[in-house]
């Protein structure tokens, strides 16, 4: 047994709380760390956060020189990765210079001074008059930096320049009474040259609009198909999905989805007139496209603008769309060519199923299609019917005949919004992939709940129906249950989240109904739909319930993500980023496997091959989580870091050369460690073995680094902090024992219980063990695990070695002795080759 009082690295482990002893990872200034480059950059960025520190250096321990707001510019200098794997920005902004880390940081291709557009059109140079109401010139472009002055309604100024900032929000540079600042675009009635830069555009389907251009952003507003909306711009957000910015009411703008405004069929015409593809409506809008005589045209949708002339938008290019006159196409009937039809007579009953819902509060049904029949009955808002037949009045306005409880009756095309065609299901058959699937009486989720179908029930499809909110229908006959389901109950893919944190799944879209289930940070939700800021979704559980959609994320926190391979110093890392912190944990199954696991809902998987890794597999197993084994060739090893914000493999061939290893002198300076009957001093037993030792290991071919090359004191968290700020393979902790003077022989000790490397620390103890103790010829303690501060704060393969007993007088003798350190260094340089062959 160890005497407690004789060494300080066991005195410290054993009279201090472990949470006492643990500390953040030392960060390594960009400015010092001569083992990366620096790459210079040019170019601007802006600030997408407010109060966010500038520093003297690129890490959070450095003090700051500034604070810098949501959207200031600043201008890039440098960057550089630290120790922890982070990006920062070296910046310079009025007149101060510093670092930002990148989270905080988007670079920007349209800088101060650029040409950002709206809708197609650039307003630089062009003088613009200020709207309704006075407007306020700000020192940058968003409302957070300050006032400079305010402009009164109706001033007119030229536009100098134009920027884009995170918001996507478009504001120009103007001059006012001799200052220059910048003015949220949507102030200015603007025009391109004579025209409205706005387009008006037909909605063709319900739809939500949204603060901003996503389904994440609250809903602010529903418009119903046959609404009109001005469009001011176009947005493609990082789910390449196009969104719209319109004014939905009065002074009220927001984002819709661009499919509100395309019709589920599109018409072909063919161009009879050289024209002009523009940008908008009116030929004020720029020219985006010219089209020869003959050429055939892919309609989206017709409209009428302000002058009474008639546009439709056409895809003039792949994936681009644009508005062309209707005079384009004058007497050319719809392409591809069809016989004429005869026009049906009044009151004449066409076939042709339609699915219908009301959208007055209260609808007349008549029994016949036409005001002179009379009244048999009434429906109400949202009541929903499949018309089978349609006629044309004297006015050729629409009747739709349906079948009500009172009989056949018919309603109006003004009172009802029609959706997607019924079509037969010709004997089609499924399967239930949902836990419950609920069957309901109608194609609506506000129709009656008939029945619950378990998973992998049957069905027979008798209808099929695309309804007015977009949501595709079954009508199915499963066994004696006939009614309406939803598609995503019969889906076999659809989309999974993942919870952000804690959370609570109510029976409905509102925090004060049941509650069904509470879930776990990271649990994984089947999305079956939205509504508003809530997501229905099924639980891995099965059970189903309403989720607010802040709390939900399209990745695991607990997961790794964004799995790649990077070339870091010159060596080939595979890297994983980490959404949150958490603890990742690791086996070693058998020779050049690695497996990888901890509770993971979720790992990416890296498709591209690195040199010496023979193949990767991700495998799901009990209980839903995520397990990643990497098998590597032969001749090649790995070191695995588990950092904050991201894991990494460093795969390197196998042997010492080019390996980074630290050797760590314990004791030193005011503190001598142990003493000997004859007076030797363990703090001088232990550097002059590590030097030998850095010797031997370079003249293997290794990359060492000393803890301390001479007599001077660390504290503890010094020596762990050298380590864990860099990149290296190894850490190996020399030190003499002392307890009684009969005490003999020499121990390794690692740690398992706290460090995240531990199984690599054990392989490294038992290689190190065994050829330490065959080179100096002492009795063999064996390996240990302890909770030795470097060893058990260590974020690398870590070992401490008790050479031999100091309190023994004849092990001290050996200690004393440059022959022994000799043996000593070449047995633990063994004992490292052996590890790195493995």
């Amino acid at each position: 047994m160890k005497k407690v009082i004789a060494s300080s690295v066991l005195a410290t482990s054993v009279l201090l709380p472990i949470n006492l002893l643990t500390s953040d990872t030392l960060h390594t200034s960009a400015a010092t760390n001569s083992a990366i480059t620096s790459a210079q950059l040019s170019g601007k960025a802006m600030i997408t956060a407010n109060n966010v520190n500038i520093r003297k250096g690129a890490t959070t321990s450095y003090s700051s020189v500034g604070k810098v707001q949501n959207g200031q510019l600043v201008t890039i200098i440098d960057r550089f990765t630290n120790a922890s794997g982070e990006l920062w920005y070296k910046v310079n902004f009025d007149s101060t210079t510093g670092w930002v880390i990148s989270n905080y940081v988007k670079e920007v291709s349209n800088a101060v001074g650029g040409n950002s557009t709206i809708n197609g059109n650039s307003y630089v140079g062009s003088t613009q008059k200020i709207g309704k109401s006075a407007t306020n010139m700000r020192s940058g472009a968003t409302t957070s930096y300050k006032l400079i002055e305010t402009i009164p309604a109706g001033t007119s100024l030229k536009i100098l320049s134009s920027f884009t900032n995170t918001q996507n929000e478009v504001w120009f540079n103007v001059e006012y009474k001799g200052k220059k600042g910048w003015v949220l675009s949507e102030l200015f009635l603007l025009n391109a040259t004579n025209g409205d830069t706005a387009t008006s555009m037909k909605v063709v389907k319900q739809s939500t609009v949204h603060k901003g251009a996503t389904t994440s952003y609250a809903a602010v507003a529903t418009v119903k198909a046959g609404t009109t909306l001005t469009v001011h711009q176009e947005f493609t957000n990082a789910a390449k999905e196009k969104w719209m910015q319109v004014t939905y009411a009065t002074g009220k703008k927001g984002w819709i989805q661009a499919t509100a405004f395309e019709q589920a069929t599109v018409d072909s015409k063919t161009v009879v007139k050289a024209s002009t593809v523009h940008s908008g409506a009116t030929k004020s809008y720029k020219v985006v496209a010219t089209i020869k005589v003959g050429t055939k045209l892919t309609i989206h949708q017709e409209f009428t603008n302000a002058a009474k002339e008639k546009w439709y938008q056409v895809t003039y290019a792949t994936g681009k769309k644009g508005w062309i006159s209707g005079e384009a196409f004058d007497s050319v009937s719809t392409s591809p060519e069809t016989p004429p039809t005869e026009t049906p007579d009044i009151g004449q009953a066409i076939e042709q199923n339609t699915n219908l819902v009301v959208s007055v509060s209260v609808a007349n049904m008549r029994s016949g299609p036409g005001t002179s029949y009379d009244v048999v009955t009434q429906s109400r808002l949202n009541d929903s019917f499949i018309s089978t037949h349609y006629a044309l009045d004297a006015n050729n306005e629409k009747w739709y005949k349906v079948g009500t409880t009172s009989g056949e009756a018919w309603l109006h095309q003004s009172v009802v919004t029609v959706g997607g065609d019924v079509t037969p299901g010709n004997g089609e058959t499924g399967t239930i992939q949902r836990y419950n699937a609920l069957v309901y009486a109608d194609s609506k989720f506000n129709s009656a709940v008939l029945q619950g179908l378990p998973r992998n029930t049957t069905f027979t499809v008798l209808n099929k129906v695309t309804g007015t909110d977009g949501m595709k229908w079954l009508n199915i006959k499963a066994g004696s249950v006939v009614g309406w389901v939803p598609d995503f109950e019969v889906s076999e893919s659809i989309p999974t989240k993942y919870a952000t944190k804690a959370s609570t799944v109510y029976s409905s879209a509102s925090a004060t109904s049941k509650k069904i289930e509470s879930i776990s940070a990271s649990s994984p939700l089947r999305v079956l739909r939205s509504l508003n800021s809530w997501l229905n979704v099924e639980t891995q559980s099965g059970k189903r319930g309403w989720i607010q959609s802040s709390l939900v994320g399209d990745a695991s926190p607990i997961s790794l993500i964004n799995g790649r391979t990077e070339v870091r110093n010159g060596q080939n890392y595979l890297v994983w980023t980490k959404p949150t912190k958490f603890n990742i944990t690791y086996t070693m199954p058998s020779a050049n496997v690695l497996k990888v696991n901890g509770n993971l809902s979720n790992i990416s998987e890296i498709a591209s091959g690195l040199t010496g890794v023979k193949s990767m597999k991700v495998e799901k197993v009990s209980g839903g989580t995520s397990v990643l084994t990497v098998t590597f060739d032969p001749n090649y090893t790995y070191t695995i870091r588990d950092y904050d914000k991201e894991l990494t493999i460093k795969v390197v061939p196998k042997g010492l050369a080019g390996k980074k290893i630290i050797i760590d002198a314990g004791h030193g300076a005011k503190d001598p460690g142990a003493v000997g009957s004859k007076g030797t001093k363990e703090k001088d037993v232990n550097l002059g073995t590590a030097k030998f030792l850095k010797a031997e290991l370079e003249a293997a071919g290794a990359i060492v680094t000393l803890t301390r090359s001479t007599d001077v004191f660390l504290e503890l968290k010094d020596r762990t902090d050298i380590a864990n700020a860099s990149d290296y393979d190894a850490f190996i902790s020399i030190h003499a024992d002392s307890f009684s003077s009969t005490s003999k022989g020499t121990t390794t000790y690692y740690n398992s219980s706290v460090s995240f490397n531990g199984p690599k620390s054990f392989t490294l103890a038992k290689s190190v063990q065994a050829n330490l103790v065959k080179a100096v010829g002492t009795y063999n303690r064996g390996v240990k695990q302890q909770t030795f501060y470097v060893n058990r704060m260590n974020e690398i393969p870590s070992v401490l070695v008790e050479l031999a007993f100091i309190s023994n007088p004849s092990e001290e003798a050996l200690l004393a002795s440059d022959a022994f350190r000799k043996k000593a260094a070449v047995g633990i340089r063994k004992g490292m080759e052996e590890f790195f062959k493995q």
